[in-house]
């Protein structure tokens, strides 16, 4: 610690000339019992006649942002609450499924528990690859089913049937539900799947 008591006054001048260029108020020390009360008038008498004129600060520059122009994705035709983050795409001509399908898919998901308001079905018929991330990115997941779609890109070579685990969520890729509704060994196939990935 810097015992001002013991230095000569024109070396704390010296020492403290920099100050000016630091502090452009007046300053004004409180005694204390360590330092001379003179000791401590000279110093303010001598920071106060070597100040110079304030120099007033530039305003602080702001970051140029450039206008990001929200991009619009038109949404995907859905249906359901995921209430139990599972989302299901498939592909028909209607928005919504078929209902001979929805009856089948629906009885299929009642056996791993899952009901409409568990899950989410999409149709991706006329989708892009931007508005099938943004549905992956809107609605919290762990499970991923798709029915008979090549539109989910990173899973078009993933074995169908076959559950796969990509970062804590589980996929499973299957064939059209009329074609697993009407053959036996693809149902088996099916539910051999959803075992892995529900139970």
């Amino acid at each position: 610690m810097l015992d001002l008591a013991k230095q000569p006054i024109g070396a704390m001048a010296e020492d403290n000339s920099f100050l000016s260029h630091f502090i452009t108020e007046e300053i004004y020390l409180i005694k204390d019992d360590l330092v001379a009360t003179s000791t401590q008038e000279l110093l303010v008498e001598s920071v106060t006649e070597t100040s110079t004129e304030p120099v007033s600060p530039s305003p602080p520059k702001q970051p140029v942002l450039e206008d990001d122009k929200p991009v619009y994705i038109k949404p995907l035709p859905t249906e359901g609450n995921n209430l139990k983050h599972c989302i299901i795409f498939f592909e028909a001509d209607q928005p919504q499924l078929e209902v001979e399908k929805k009856a089948f898919l629906l009885k299929v998901m009642a056996s791993v528990k899952r009901s409409l308001d568990d899950v989410l079905l999409v149709n991706v018929k006329e989708a892009s690859a931007e508005q099938i991330a943004a549905v992956l990115n809107e609605f919290n997941h762990r499970h991923v089913l798709v029915f008979n779609s090549e539109k989910l890109d990173s899973y078009n070579n993933s074995p169908v049937y076959e559950v796969k685990e990509d970062r804590k969520k589980l996929f499973l890729k299957a064939d059209d539900l009329g074609k697993i509704e009407n053959t036996v060994a693809l149902k088996k196939a099916l539910w051999a799947g959803l075992q892995k990935m529900f139970l």
